[in-house]
């Protein structure tokens, strides 16, 4: 993986953990540390993450051997442990909260903030994320770093997706032709070549766009996908076709849009 590929998954697994995907966000940063064992905030992120005790003190202590003075780290193994944190030794009595107003409804009162710009927000405003709870423009700020794509990939992401898809429509008679007689291997063949269809035309939309991200292209991009499909399939009569028919292009179809759509999400 070049170092360009490396960001960009980097960026995936921040934005995962930011809009509360916890196990999306697992998955990246455990790929992040496959290719980088010694990435602290990965670590960091990872710690903050899994559920297993056991896993959460193993990424704080590699977290310490690779730097003593991480106080985060501290604190969350002194929290594991069972043991008071600097702070709480520090602060002795709980003190009385501040009673706030949520930014987004000023009618409820809060003790939350934002832990990284500050403001008020209430329980149903709060989105929780490996550092903390944050207010949803900061989680969409952060987001925002991620979707980098600009109107001319889009537009080369959207036509490349129409033309997967009328080629996947073109599969998918060819299945039938060939194969719709033959009820096991057509439908073991549609099992099959449907994802593959699917995840190979994905892969060429990331490459149309530059392997940059668009907000809500995935929806998009399925949704042009599956009308590509439509187009041929409808004239073509497929319509008339018969139970096993349809029943084997249809697992064809909700097998490469659904693999579309994985791919480009994450």
């Amino acid at each position: 993986m070049d170092e360009l590929e490396l960001i960009n998954l980097t960026k995936q697994a921040h934005v995962a953990a930011a809009s509360g995907d916890a196990p999306g966000a697992i998955r990246l940063f455990r790929e992040v540390l496959a290719h980088q064992p010694d990435n602290e905030a990965a670590l960091m992120h990872l710690a903050s993450l899994v559920n297993a005790p056991e896993e959460k003190r193993g990424y704080l202590q590699r977290v310490l051997a690779l730097n003593p003075y991480n106080d985060d780290a501290k604190a969350l193994l002194a929290e594991l442990e069972g043991r008071p944190t600097d702070v709480e030794a520090a602060q002795g009595p709980e003190s009385d909260l501040e009673i706030l107003h949520c930014d987004y409804h000023p009618d409820r009162e809060t003790t939350l903030r934002c832990n990284k710009c500050g403001k008020p927000i209430c329980t149903e405003c709060a989105i929780r994320t490996p550092v903390g709870y944050r207010c949803p423009d900061c989680v969409r700020e952060q987001q925002d770093k991620f979707y980098t794509a600009t109107t001319a990939d889009i537009l080369k992401g959207a036509v490349t997706t129409f033309i997967g898809g009328l080629l996947t429509s073109l599969a998918a008679f060819l299945l039938i032709l060939f194969l719709g007689r033959f009820l096991f291997i057509g439908f073991l063949a549609a099992f099959f070549l449907g994802p593959a269809l699917g995840g190979g035309v994905a892969e060429g939309v990331r490459r149309a766009m530059g392997k940059r991200h668009a907000r809500n292209f995935p929806i998009i991009g399925a949704s042009l996908f599956l009308a590509g499909i439509l187009l041929v399939l409808i004239p073509g009569g497929a319509l008339f076709w018969g139970p096993i028919a349809l029943g084997m292009a249809g697992l064809f179809i909700v097998l490469a849009l659904s693999t579309f759509y994985a791919r480009l999400k994450f």
